[in-house]
């Protein structure tokens, strides 16, 4: 009875395993019919559909690899993306219903910018860590009298709604930050108005931090920098607010009128899901490293060195601009301060600390165009001897 009873368990565990479908590596295991918790929400569900995060694996495939990277598991760095390529710098920003929203140009931006968080490896360069929450922009932000900046959240900045996150203390390196001079805020093309990023001490010590994501009407709201500030630096007496609406196929945001359209599916995770192709993280490395990456910034009919030229022209235009700036609100404090004051003595002292920080911003200044022209002159360098296209930059941590 008992050598009975045991064959048919072996029958009933055999006939179980023959129904049960093998997900190779190379295959993204997705739950057929949508996730248990996509299952759980029912008619809550998103009106997309059923996705996880197999899904993010196979949209951001063709535009980048897929790496174990640890601790965070499977981590995208993307192709292509020029030499000097920082998150948040191709596209521009909108004023929305969810706050301060990016406009990607890129063709993986509406997931890479809107999903997940950005870290820095000195072998990889930038990589993209997924998560599920759909968010208008994960950044960090400063502003001051002149400059506006912002810096992709890293990897741990977790976010949950109705709590927000979990620790307040950024140790964002300066190399992260993009910054632009207040006017330039709300233009189109970004990437043409960012200040080199060898201004970026000095701008720090003259903004504040502020990480204001929260959830409002039960979605994630970027309030970001005050929309009464962004009017006088821009001088715009009216900044237009787009409401968002969604979209049914995935792609770049457009603007439709007074709306965006968005493609923002709900994204379930799912622990069996993977990418179809992962490399190691050496492997990965020397690929990034002998890889030609086009153009500076786009392709254009010239040659690598007269794009690269125009750009570093760009770069010393926006750089003495920016400087010529901090020296005027200085000045322009200076003159509100003793306008304020009676006493001859007190206005001289006033002059005088004035000098003084004048005198510290103009050497600050010179250090940072001797080190844009150190970079400068590298890259020229470089361009010239291999005549192709510049490879893939990688810095160390700053």
């Amino acid at each position: 009875m008992k050598r009975a009873l045991g064959f048919l368990i072996l029958a009933v565990l055999f006939v179980t395993a023959a129904c049960v479908r093998y997900v190779p590596y190379g295959e993204s295991g997705r739950y057929p019919g949508g996730s248990p918790y996509d299952r759980e929400r029912g008619r809550d569900y998103d009106r997309y559909g059923s996705y996880d995060t197999a899904y993010f694996y196979d949209q951001l495939e063709p535009y980048g690899l897929w790496v174990a990277f640890r601790p965070y598991g499977y981590v995208w760095v993307p192709r292509h993306v020029g030499y000097n390529w920082r998150p948040y710098t191709q596209g521009r920003w909108a004023w929305t219903d969810y706050g301060w929203t990016w406009v990607s140009v890129e063709r993986w931006g509406w997931i890479a910018f809107h999903y997940g968080r950005w870290g820095w490896d000195r072998r990889l360069g930038w990589y993209w860590v997924p998560d599920t929450l759909w968010g208008p922009a994960w950044v960090a932000w400063r502003w001051g009298d002149e400059h506006i900046g912002w810096a992709p959240l890293p990897p741990g900045a977790g976010f949950v709604p109705g709590r927000g996150f979990g620790r307040r203390q950024w140790d964002i390196p300066y190399s992260h930050w993009s910054f632009v001079s207040g006017r330039y805020f709300l233009d189109g093309g970004l990437d043409r108005r960012i200040l080199p990023v060898e201004r970026n001490p000095t701008i720090i010590n003259m903004t504040v931090l502020n990480v204001n994501i929260d959830t409002r009407d039960r979605r994630v709201y970027n309030e970001g920098v005050d929309i009464d500030r962004v009017r006088r630096l821009t001088d715009r007496t009216v900044v237009d607010r787009l409401s968002l609406r969604d979209s049914n196929r995935p792609g770049e945001a457009r603007e439709q009128g007074r709306e965006l359209v968005v493609f923002k599916p709900e994204i379930a995770k799912s622990d069996t899901a993977r990418p179809r192709r992962v490399v190691d993280e050496s492997k990965a490395a020397r690929q990034l490293q002998t890889e030609e990456t086009g153009r500076v910034f786009r392709r254009v009919p010239r040659s690598e060195s007269e794009a690269l030229r125009e750009d570093h022209d760009q770069e010393l235009r926006l750089m003495r601009e920016s400087q010529a700036t901090d020296l005027r609100v200085v000045r322009r404090e200076a003159e509100d301060e003793k306008a304020k004051v009676q006493n001859p003595e007190e206005k001289r002292r006033v002059e005088d600390r004035t000098a003084t920080r004048v005198a510290e911003l103009q050497k600050k200044h010179e250090q940072e165009k001797a080190e844009l022209e150190k970079r400068q002159k590298a890259e020229e360098e470089k361009a010239r001897v291999k005549k192709a296209p510049l490879k893939r930059k990688i810095e160390p941590d700053r």
